[in-house]
């Protein structure tokens, strides 16, 4: 029953792809700094855990089921990073030549029409191989709140959602580099703990250095700063600020477009950032800003109202 329901799932959603796809859907674009550095372009078509007419989807695992679909454009001659997917998902090549490689040297090429089931909790990278871009429509079936995609290596044992009763330890080692262009250590997430409703990160802000114009979609943010002084423009266009110094805790409403920058031009300045939601760099919103830079270091002006300008 439960294999028939996940088989219903992925056959409505592929139909909403189609839609979409070919123009009879609304797209939302969701730009990955990182991705975007290789010229990648991944468009959110849809992602809801309701059916077109509002019902409610069935449970997976006893947790509500979500269904994301995304188009995503690779330019002719692009590889993408390593990464695995530790939910069921499945594709359909629009445009290009597309080439999937797993880390154990197997291989699938795909051309326009043709779908491919992925793999689940395995690494593999994909290549466009020219010479117009490889444009595929992906559709991932999820509990709600997982992460659909995870860079790095396989993770064979990997859980996106782990029994209520596990205790889960982490202990980053190494540094990623945040949607709003910051380093952070990621504590707890969806792709590393299994949590549905929460993460909690250790940012870090460089001497003298800022966070792009952004706002959380749908989550709020709790902030402890453990050292340093940060001043946080905020607002549609950054025209308000507050400073906070060490030992200080920090509510951001969610979908509040917020800015902050450290004061110091010699120390880092260092917090602990929790918000509620499991896969929180999937709804990071990035806001180009305008205009002329204030007086003071790190002032924004808005050219017009709703545009930010950050130096």
């Amino acid at each position: 029953m439960k294999r028939e329901s996940t088989l219903g799932l992925l056959a409505l959603a592929f139909l909403a792809a189609w839609a979409t796809a070919t123009g009879m859907g609304k797209a939302r674009a969701d730009e990955d700094p990182s991705a975007a550095a290789l010229g990648v372009k991944v468009e959110t078509l849809s992602r809801s855990d309701r059916s077109w007419n509002g019902d409610l989807l069935p449970k997976l695992n006893d947790v509500q089921a979500e269904v994301t679909v995304l188009r995503i454009t690779v330019p002719a001659g692009v590889t993408l990073p390593r990464h695995f997917h530790p939910v069921i998902n499945a594709g359909v090549l629009l445009q290009g030549s597309l080439r999937v490689e797993s880390d154990d040297g197997a291989s699938q090429s795909l051309k326009p029409g043709q779908a491919i089931i992925e793999m689940v909790n395995k690494a593999h990278r994909g290549v466009s191989l020219g010479p117009e871009p490889a444009v595929v429509v992906v559709v991932y079936v999820a509990p709600k709140g997982s992460p659909i995609t995870v860079p790095g290596a396989s993770a064979p044992n990997w859980k996106p959602n782990k029994a209520a009763d596990d205790i889960v330890t982490v202990r980053p080692l190494s540094t990623s580099s945040s949607k709003q262009r910051l380093k952070q250590f990621v504590g707890i997430s969806g792709a590393n703990s299994g949590a549905r409703g929460l993460s909690m990160n250790r940012v870090v802000i460089p001497p003298g250095g800022q966070a792009a114009a952004h706002s959380h979609v749908g989550s709020e943010s709790a902030i402890f700063l453990l050292a340093g002084r940060v001043k946080t423009f905020y607002g549609p266009c950054l025209e308000r600020s507050v400073i906070n110094q060490t030992g200080d805790f920090i509510f951001i409403p969610a979908g509040v477009i917020h800015m902050p920058v450290n004061l110091s031009a010699n120390e880092e300045a260092i917090a602990i950032v929790a918000r509620n939601d499991a896969n929180e760099q999937e709804h990071v919103e990035l806001h180009a800003p305008q205009g002329k830079a204030g007086s003071a270091p790190g002032a924004p002006t808005c050219a017009a109202p709703g545009r930010r300008q950050a130096t």
